[in-house]
């Protein structure tokens, strides 16, 4: 099980990376996308929730945790906002 971390950038197409996070939620049952910039992580979110979209025949309820992490960028440290996705227990239907 190997989990390619996705790297998103302002100008990705959201549903191409929903389709990545799909295939990976389907493969690993784990995902992980990683964005810099407000922009960025607008389309990183666009992208997990045109995902569950994808998934939701296959009865998978996508959850996430968030975390910031430094990386290096042309050698200049910057933050990044990581998505750790993963699967949740579907809920309860209300009667």
């Amino acid at each position: 099980m190997s989990v390619q971390l996705l790297r998103v950038a302002a100008d990705s197409p959201p549903h191409r990376v929903a389709g990545a996070i799909a295939g990976q939620m389907r493969e690993n049952g784990l995902a992980q996308t990683q964005a810099i910039g407000t922009d960025a992580v607008y389309c990183m979110l666009k992208a997990v929730i045109i995902a569950q979209r994808y998934v939701t025949d296959e009865n998978m309820h996508l959850a996430f945790v968030p975390e910031y992490v430094g990386i290096v960028v042309d050698n200049e440290e910057r933050t990044a906002v990581r998505l750790n996705i993963c699967t949740q227990l579907p809920r309860p239907v209300d009667q």
